[in-house]
């Protein structure tokens, strides 16, 4: 679940409709980006970034990741 990404839609009190469509991208994808089911191209992360003021590291980057976490996701 990308948590940071489903906040910044929600404080501009969008839905994911009117949001993706204000982005360019399907509803679908920005679902799915959202519940961490797709992780989208890098020209899609900037322009979400970009519409919603937000830095792509901000919205798509975990910051507090434990070493359990890490050791977990290079496992799978």
């Amino acid at each position: 679940m990308n948590e940071e990404l489903i906040k910044a839609r929600k404080a501009l009190g969008l839905s994911q409709a009117k949001a993706a469509k204000k982005i360019g991208i399907s509803p679908g994808m920005l679902a799915m980006l959202e519940t961490g089911k797709r992780r989208g191209s890098d020209r899609t992360k900037i322009k979400i970034a970009m519409f919603y003021k937000k830095s792509v590291e901000e919205l798509f980057f975990k910051h507090n990741l434990t070493i359990s976490e890490i050791k977990s996701e290079n496992a799978g």
